[in-house]
């Protein structure tokens, strides 16, 4: 699948804009920027007659000063905020400034508070950012998130840099987003940061965006229908394919129990679950259309095996990791097993699947968590590169990547799935996918979209106290599109 939605990193977007320049001229660009962002602002909040606007030194700032400059040419009560009383370092932002205040506009250092306003611009620090925002920036932030108004973000809200949110950020009500839909701000924190979000093109040559490679493509709900077509009328349980689902260990079978209903629930032809012998009675009670393995586990019936919900890391689950491992099958890697591979790192096929959160993320690469989520697109890479195969790095805006593949970003899910159990039922789907014909990454882009789009249909009854199992209507209804 390649009709994904293009993402673009911040060396692009400076790529972009320095050609823009060269193009248009740094005057009009940032003229283009402002009023699109004054347009979006008259939009969203008509009624605002009080505008603070807070201008960082550089171009993000100037574009704040045009937008500034609109709205008092439109009668509105604007006051711009800066970090200090020098001006801008930016020579095109200093330019916009002037014609600011030659208009009879009003420009102060933040002292510490800020006035009553209806909305707030957020123009300080744009994409610029390397690491934490600066103590001043930081209090600025503060207090704009205090405030009790909405706020506009140009571009994308302060304290979101390249690598993600390390400190201080904007709680923006609302981004419009420049020239380019951005990566930084579709995973992580930065999808609390950035509120609704918009885009303004700038009218830029077609040309110069096309010679720029995406750094991700985002999918949506319009993007299932491209992995689950119709099945034909004489279809029949052989053709549907055959999961295996490994783990369940004394205390843990209802985290395989997951797992197998939504294989099932996904269309898997035929479920097996190897687990506990004293589990069988309460599955088959459950799921009676799982079947179970007495005699040992068969990993020559399997077509795809599901291992790690509820494995354990004791002996047993050890056993069954390992000789998962060496069956030459197709997996889908999660939970348990992800820790036991942690613990002892193992070369995995290709054509296998990882689907770790950020704790078991942090364990595969030997890092913490808190440098995982700062930087989400890149501990995926280095998952990628490590494993060489298949990654779903989970959480808000869940990455998938592959060796020569373009990463995805799955723009769909929220808060409901973060409760326990979620992550086995994504292994299911992910492994049912797979077992009806499509390859480990599509498999793997379809059952995140296809588990998120499940996720948010059972919230819409809201998110707090959904369990994993109020998946299981929404996975079936929603795999028949």
């Amino acid at each position: 699948m390649t009709d994904d939605a293009a993402l673009f990193d911040v060396d692009s977007v400076r790529r972009l804009e320095s050609a823009s320049r060269a193009v248009l001229g740094e005057h009009v660009l940032m003229e283009r920027a402002g009023q699109a962002a004054w347009r979006a602002l008259l939009a969203a909040w008509p009624d605002a007659r009080r505008i603070l606007v807070g201008c960082g030194p550089g171009g993000n700032g100037g574009d704040g000063y045009v937008l500034a400059r609109h709205a008092l040419e439109a009668g509105r009560d604007v006051q711009v905020v800066t970090l200090d009383d020098r001006e801008p370092a930016h020579a095109e932002a200093r330019a916009a400034r002037r014609r600011f205040l030659d208009g009879g506009g009003r420009a102060t250092g933040f002292d510490g508070r800020l006035p009553a306003a209806d909305v707030v611009v957020d123009a300080l620090l744009g994409i610029g950012l390397s690491g934490a925002p600066s103590p001043a920036a930081s209090a600025l932030i503060a207090s704009m998130n205090t405030l009790g108004a909405p706020v506009l973000a140009l571009d994308v809200p302060s304290g979101v840099g390249e690598r993600g949110v390390e400190g201080a950020v904007v709680d923006a009500t609302q981004t419009i987003e420049f020239l380019l839909p951005k990566l930084m701000l579709r995973t992580g924190a930065a999808l609390d940061a950035c509120g609704r979000r918009s885009l303004a093109r700038l009218d830029v040559p077609g040309d110069l965006v096309e010679v720029l490679q995406p750094a991700a493509g985002a999918i949506g709900a319009d993007s299932l229908p491209r992995y689950l077509s119709p099945r034909r009328r004489d279809s029949h349980k052989g053709m549907h394919g055959r999961v295996l689902c490994v783990g369940g260990d004394a205390g843990s079978a209802g985290a395989i129990l997951l797992t197998a209903e939504a294989a099932l629930r996904t269309g898997a032809g035929l479920v097996r679950v190897h687990t506990r012998p004293e589990h069988f009675a309460p599955l088959l009670a459950r799921l009676p259309e799982a079947m179970t393995s007495p005699a040992g586990i068969d990993l020559a019936w399997a077509e795809v095996v599901a291992v790690g919900p509820g494995l354990g890391q004791r002996d047993w689950g050890r056993v069954l990791f390992d000789a998962a491992l060496e069956a030459g099958r197709p997996l889908v890697v999660d939970a348990d097993a992800l820790n036991l591979l942690a613990a002892r790192p193992r070369a995995l096929r290709g054509d296998c699947a990882l689907t770790p959160h950020p704790g078991e993320a942090a364990r595969l690469l030997g890092r913490d968590i808190g440098q995982v989520q700062r930087d989400r697109p890149g501990a995926l890479r280095a998952l990628v590169e490590a494993q060489g195969c298949v990654v779903v790095l989970k959480g808000a805006g869940t990455l998938v990547g592959a060796p020569g593949r373009r990463p995805v970003v799955v723009d769909a899910g929220g808060p409901a799935l973060a409760t326990g159990g979620t992550g086995d039922v994504l292994t299911g789907v992910i492994a049912a996918l797979r077992a009806q014909g499509l390859d480990a990454f599509d498999a793997a882009c379809a059952g995140a979209l296809l588990h998120a789009l499940a996720g948010d249909a059972a919230a819409l009854d809201g998110a707090r106290g959904l369990r994993a199992s109020d998946l299981m209507p929404h996975l079936r209804r929603l795999a028949n599109p």
